[in-house]
């Protein structure tokens, strides 16, 4: 249960600190007070979503910090999953700083709003002013008749399957697209492909062709050059070898008689053995120069033939070119391959499907069982608050595709009064009628789900008089096995508090802040009879507040 909340620069409040008790708790205050703004700022460390709105010193942090007592609740595997320590007293606490960031923990432990969600959802249920229309919406109706059956455990269990059933099918729906999309330029891919392994490219042969082909076309003067200069280096009467072997000889000659030309003489020997050897070079590749025109044509229509494929694929070397060959061979590999796992994943879909059918059954079959249940119990209900003639029917209907809440439609079908036809109870309900159908159905959920603290914020909206006693009689009924807090306007359900606690606003400077104080005795008294009157109470008001207070207390 809720023990104590500590608020601070939130909204117009500057620093609050409430303690809350067991059983039910009254809030009251006039409107404007802060009523709501205190559930606010509760929801803040049940993980809702702020801004620097929220701050009342829009230079200071907001921090709100609410301490539960969990001892007996089973919260075990929250906190072994998310390893958080477990304590008798858990603390959750926000923080919103002037930059707008948020921080969130649980017992001092950093966690992120979804773990805060996940555990303040085992916590508390709070019901807003406005969550009656939620009674016409699938998500909320599914959700409470879920809970009532068997705490959602068949719902979980549908969810997974349908989770799984969905990622399986937008994966294949996906892979689909993609196949049929490539499919469509399989055949230009196969063509591009095939052209690329006719010309059967291998690297570095495009630069040996460019080589090759300059040789055929340039063979004659290649030739003519190659034997002129071999003739004056070593065939020519006077060949430039012929005349630096005898400058040699000399030069070896001197070096007798004078020291440096032995060097010179070195040196013109290697610049001999040198020419002698690029002259046998030369020699040797005048028979490799091949003045051959069938063989140029060929070379040449072979670079042409790489020429227009690298400016078709608009490619800048050869060896882009096998690059793009082995690209257009994956991808064609990756069509046929795609085949197979589109019968896989096919397969797979069917399974899942199959086994998303058997818990969506298994779900319509326990909620078959708590429609029946709940439909006359709820109509009992009903009765009680005042509403002797109210005949209530929760029908499932089948739809032809599940959707994420399971494949049952739910209908509510309602009907106030003797020969009324039922009818969905969007439809029919009043605002005071659907204020006490959604009493019962909290109720309903809050004790099936053995939630520790529910909170109501104006339950009690469209109803008065006696009606109003009732509902309070079944608010304070739900308070004696659980903590209820309820923020009311009526003093009939004011007085069953076990506690009341009253809001109020008062200047501090030049700022409005908000208060709580707890009332008891004589203050509890006036209090109610301003609820039953005005802000100067006359004696019979006192008198008839001091009544309701006795019969409840």
């Amino acid at each position: 249960m809720l023990h104590r909340l500590h608020i601070r620069n939130y909204a117009i409040i500057r620093e609050l600190e409430v303690e809350w008790g067991s059983g039910l708790t009254i809030i009251t205050g006039e409107t404007g007070a802060g009523k709501s703004i205190v559930l606010g700022a509760l929801s803040l460390v049940l993980g809702k979503r702020a801004d620097t709105a929220v701050l009342h010193d829009a230079d200071g942090k907001c921090v709100v910090e609410a301490e539960f007592r969990t001892d007996g609740f089973d919260l075990d595997d929250f906190f072994s999953v998310n390893d958080i320590d477990r304590q008798p007293v858990t603390i959750l606490r926000r923080e919103i700083t002037p930059d707008g960031r948020s921080r969130a923990f649980i017992n001092d432990t950093p966690v992120n709003l979804q773990q805060l969600r996940a555990l303040a959802e085992r916590l508390v249920d709070v019901h807003s002013q406005h969550e009656v229309h939620t009674l016409k919406e699938s998500a909320f109706r599914a959700r409470f008749l879920d809970a009532c059956a068997d705490r959602g455990v068949a719902f979980k269990a549908f969810e997974a399957a349908f989770a799984s059933y969905e990622a399986t099918r937008q994966q294949l729906e996906k892979l689909e697209q993609e196949a049929a999309e490539a499919r469509s330029e399989e055949d230009y891919l196969r063509f591009q492909l095939n052209e690329l392994q006719e010309l059967n490219l291998v690297e570095g042969e495009m630069q040996e062709m460019e080589e090759r082909l300059s040789m055929l076309e340039n063979a004659g003067e290649i030739k003519a050059t190659l034997s002129e200069v071999n003739a004056g280096l070593s065939e020519a009467d006077r060949s430039v070898t012929d005349a630096l072997r005898e400058i040699t000889a000399s030069v070896s000659r001197l070096s007798r008689k004078y020291a440096p030309a032995a060097e010179w003489a070195s040196r013109l020997g290697s610049t001999l053995i040198e020419l002698d050897d690029l002259a046998a070079e030369m020699g040797r590749r005048l028979t490799d120069v091949d003045d051959d025109p069938s063989e140029l044509e060929r070379v040449r229509e072979r670079v042409d033939a790489i020429n227009r494929l690298l400016l078709k694929h608009r490619r800048q070397t050869a060896e882009e070119l096998i690059a793009l060959r082995s690209e257009l061979s994956s991808r064609l590999g990756n069509i046929e391959r795609s085949e197979e796992e589109l019968n896989t994943l096919r397969e797979r879909l069917s399974s899942e499907k199959k086994k998303m059918q058997l818990a969506a059954d298994a779900l319509t079959k326990v909620r078959a069982a708590s429609a029946q249940r709940l439909g006359p119990q709820l109509g009992s209900e009903l009765h009680v608050l005042g509403m002797p003639d109210a005949r209530l029917q929760i029908d499932l209907v089948e739809r032809d595709i599940p959707s994420a809440l399971g494949q049952d439609d739910i209908r509510i079908l309602f009907s106030a009064n003797k020969g009324q036809p039922m009818q969905d109870i969007a439809k029919v309900a009043s605002g005071g009628e659907l204020s006490r159908l959604m009493l019962t159905v909290k109720a309903e959920m809050a004790r099936n789900a053995e939630l520790p603290t529910v909170i109501f914020d104006e339950i009690d909206t469209g109803v008065s008089g006696e009606v109003a006693d009732r509902m309070g009689d079944r608010i304070r009924g739900l308070g004696g096995h659980m903590q209820v807090i309820c923020i009311t306007h009526l003093p009939q359900i004011a007085a069953k508090g076990k506690q009341h606690l009253f809001v109020f606003k008062e200047g501090n400077g030049d700022r409005t802040v908000t208060g709580v104080r707890s009332l008891s005795g004589n203050e509890r008294v006036t209090e109610i009879a301003k609820m039953l009157s005005n802000d100067n109470p006359s004696e019979a008001a006192i008198s008839h507040a001091s009544q309701l207070l006795a019969e409840t207390h």
